[in-house]
């Protein structure tokens, strides 16, 4: 089965935006788009979704990953181009030792799309989310940079 190209992408934060305070949210561009001009805006044309670092630990090199993709480009692989990018920006610019994720574990699209980026499960975290009052597990996802 042939392997498909990595969708070019780039990641950008808001003018100013650091991880020293913790989290930062990147923007997501399309290849060949750039935010609006004239405001520096991300959140401009040709954003197809956004990922963030949060709870950064600078002594231990870590921090977790959330990710979001716009309903019209899910499915089509710009999530993993995500990851891939942050990966990227995570050893390069911030030398982070290690990337997780808490996930839902009825979220299987999501666990399937981290485990595809090298991800490994690490641990469990029993009835940890409430959701329509219903109590579910969570599954932590690591990857060694």
């Amino acid at each position: 089965m042939p392997i498909k190209p990595i969708i070019p992408i780039s990641l950008i934060a808001e003018e100013g935006a650091s991880l020293s305070s913790g989290s930062l949210r990147l923007y997501a561009l399309l290849s060949g788009s750039s935010p609006k001009s004239g405001e520096g805006d991300p959140k401009g044309g040709g954003v197809c979704g956004a990922i963030d670092l949060y709870s950064y630990d600078p002594l231990n090199r870590r921090a977790a990953v959330g990710i979001m993709v716009a309903n019209e480009y899910r499915r089509q692989g710009y999530a993993l181009a995500m990851l891939r990018e942050l990966q990227q920006i995570a050893t390069s610019n911030y030398k982070l030792h290690t990337l997780y994720a808490d996930i839902a574990a009825t979220n299987t699209a999501s666990i399937a799309l981290f485990r595809k980026a090298g991800y490994e499960e690490c641990g469990r975290f029993k009835e940890w989310l409430n959701i329509d009052d219903t109590y579910i597990d969570t599954i932590r996802l690591q990857k060694i940079l």
